[in-house]
């Protein structure tokens, strides 16, 4: 049975290997074709990495060498799709993935020796004492003159590696900048003697002044028509024979119906964007990686939940790496697009070496994608998020591991060893238990080294801080196995973290150096809840405050909500005596009366059916010290005092 291979990219190897299988991507190939040999002969594709970008450099150089048998029983292969006789070129492929050439010595050696080597593979003499560009120019030429005068189609693969490789050495990384602006000039200058030139990559370094003179490569990154050439549908996971077959065969091997089978795979894998076109595709090294695994011999007892993180554990970024130990800033918030759509966001965004922009970056490398925008944001925007389960927890995982003292190298015991920690602070959060948060939040914090505080560079501000905090907290609440957003939108402001299940919703504020209390006046006061009244779930608040001179936390209020009842238009728990006096109600007049309700007021225990309270809330998660609350006799007659004064 032919089954996915994730160990092999190249296009005639899958295709002759009788245990191989190949998922038809030929009819977008074609048009990918066509469009090259057409009105746009220079394309530019990004995609994360092991999405498959090798395995099409590989299938265009076949199409263009013309080697139909590779094709058979393929879209394109059919008669009349392609004009293979037609469509014959020379083809000269260039993969461009040096590594640890951190010099403009060690590079220029580097790209000499990959010139020198397909010379002779395309059986064309050069003269080695030239320089590179020059080697590259003449290897061109003379391919073409080897083929009666016929254009050659130039495929480069991983065309930016030279340059991530020195994305932290701010020195270097103007002369490897140049030597490779000298290097890719020859396509421009030998533009008569190609047919077309096809580049693949992870950043989008050609926007950024990679070529001299104008930016001649057309991108096609974002568009909708390409958005599933590298990756699987969920259609495609349905619909071809072989993948269903494996899908059932893991779910024997699981004990579970192949329904449940494939929904554990499209929450593991599944949810990668590319464009406006809502379609969502799997990693494809990821799928492979997994079927192989539960692929499994009888007797050995697999669980759902340890799907692997096939693409977390396939390699490290290095670049996101190197870069926030050079001082970038790991604790900004994941998907910060400065207010613009997220898709316009990434089509401006252009590398630059002195300063990266991290959101697009991580959007590159994988870790973040497209996603449809709420529902308080336009019906046709985007926002960026994690694409699915397991890049969220390779996120969390990887960011403990680079803010520790000197690591360099993750194993798969380390990260799980790292991730035990979290369970305190996710069975109290949960339970709505503020003492226990507390001390699972402090344990947390503990565990760190005195380095990772300098890791976002110099604090400049309480918002450095809380962002600092937030984001080590997130890393151990998604860790943990919990749905977990970031800066998340609202009408009059951003919820600092939401954490969503599937019958609670726990909405969490966070500040430095101040009360807790200030923490959820702010959520009550700007309505942060209000978006959810309509979720049907349980609603919890929590303040947290966090000491800069301690290095933890300081204190948490808990403030259970409850569901929202249509009825009353109000919340099952709220601060007040009467329940006509909802915050929502008073109007701007009632402002200071407001205000007194809010001090006289102390948070109640929370009262769940079916639930016993949480023996966290105490003293320390009231709003104000126990001098200043009030009982409800209390705060009636200050409302009946001041309707007499007034």
């Amino acid at each position: 049975m032919r089954v996915l291979s994730e160990g092999i990219d190249e296009f005639p190897e899958i295709r002759s290997n009788p245990e191989s299988l190949y998922v038809d991507k030929t009819k977008l190939v074609a048009q990918l074709g066509s469009l090259l040999l057409g009105r746009r002969p220079q394309l530019f594709l990004s995609r994360p990495r092991r999405f498959g970008k090798t395995l099409l450099v590989s299938t265009l150089e076949a199409l263009f060498q013309g080697r139909r048998d590779l094709f058979q029983d393929t879209w394109i292969g059919q008669d009349g799709r392609w004009n293979w006789e037609r469509h014959r070129y020379p083809v000269l492929r260039l993969d461009m993935s040096i590594k640890n050439a951190l010099s403009r010595e060690e590079l220029a050696w580097a790209l000499r020796s990959k010139v020198i080597d397909e010379s002779e593979i395309q059986g064309v003499e050069v003269n080695e004492a030239l320089s590179t560009d020059t080697l590259l120019a003449r290897l061109i030429r003379e391919l073409s003159r080897q083929h009666n005068g016929q254009r050659v189609a130039v495929l480069i693969d991983e065309y930016d590696t030279p340059i991530t490789e020195v994305a932290d050495r701010p020195a270097a990384a103007p002369d490897i900048l140049a030597l490779m602006r000298a290097f890719y000039g020859v396509l421009k200058s030998s533009r008569k003697h190609m047919r077309c030139v096809f580049m693949t990559g992870i950043t989008r370094v050609a926007h950024a002044g990679l070529f001299a003179g104008a930016n001649h490569f057309s991108d096609v990154s974002f568009d909708p028509d390409f958005n599933a050439l590298l990756g699987f549908t969920h259609r495609e996971l349905r619909t071809v024979p072989e993948l269903q077959a494996d899908i059932e065969r893991c779910a024997r091997t699981l004990g579970c119906s192949a329904q449940v089978m494939e929904r554990a795979l499209r929450r593991q894998y599944n949810g990668y964007q590319f464009s406006k076109k809502a379609q969502k595709v799997y990693n494809p090294y990821a799928l492979a990686l997994c079927f192989e695994k539960f692929r499994a011999k009888k007797g050995v007892a697999w669980r759902l939940d340890e799907m692997p993180r096939a693409w977390s554990h396939s390699g490290t970024p290095y670049l996101l790496f190197r870069l926030w130990r050079a001082g970038g800033q790991a604790s900004k918030p994941l998907a910060d697009t400065g207010g613009m759509d997220a898709l316009a966001f990434l089509e401006h965004a252009r590398y630059d070496a002195a300063r990266p922009n991290m959101t697009a970056l991580m959007y590159q490398a994988g870790y973040l994608t497209l996603v449809r925008a709420r529902k308080a944001d336009p019906p046709d925007a985007l926002r960026l998020d994690f694409p699915n389960q397991e890049v969220r927890q390779a996120y969390c995982a990887h960011l403990q591991q680079w803010q520790g003292e000197e690591v360099v190298v993750w194993h798969a015991e380390e990260v799980a060893g790292g991730l035990r920690g979290a369970a305190p602070i996710r069975d109290a959060l949960l339970a709505g238990n503020a003492r226990a948060l507390v001390a699972g939040i402090d344990n947390h914090l503990q565990r760190f080294s005195y380095p990772i505080h300098a890791v976002p560079g110099p604090m400049k501000s309480d918002y450095d801080y809380e962002t600092h905090y937030r984001t080590l907290l997130c890393s151990a609440l998604a860790s943990a196995g919990l749905h977990v957003q970031v800066e998340v939108s609202t009408l009059r402001g951003c919820i600092d973290i939401l954490v969503e299940s599937e019958d609670q919703i726990l909405c969490l504020e966070c500040k430095t150096d101040r009360a807790s209390v200030y923490a959820l006046r702010q959520a009550w006061d700007r309505g942060y809840v209000d978006a959810y009244r309509e979720s049907g779930k349980f609603v919890t608040a929590f303040g947290l405050s966090f000491n800069t001179e301690t290095r933890t936390i300081s204190d948490a209020a808990v403030w259970p909500l409850g569901k929202y009842d249509r009825k009353r238009e109000r919340w099952a728990s709220e601060p007040f005596t009467r329940p006509e006096h909802t915050l929502t109600a008073l109007s701007r007049m009632g402002h200071r009366k407001r205000k007194r309700i809010v001090d006289a007021w102390s948070i109640p225990a929370p009262a769940r059916q079916g639930r016993r309270p949480s023996n966290g809330v105490s003293d320390s998660c009231r709003l104000l010290p126990a001098a200043s609350h009030g009982c409800e006799a209390s705060v009636a007659h200050r409302f009946r005092a001041e309707r007499r004064r007034r």
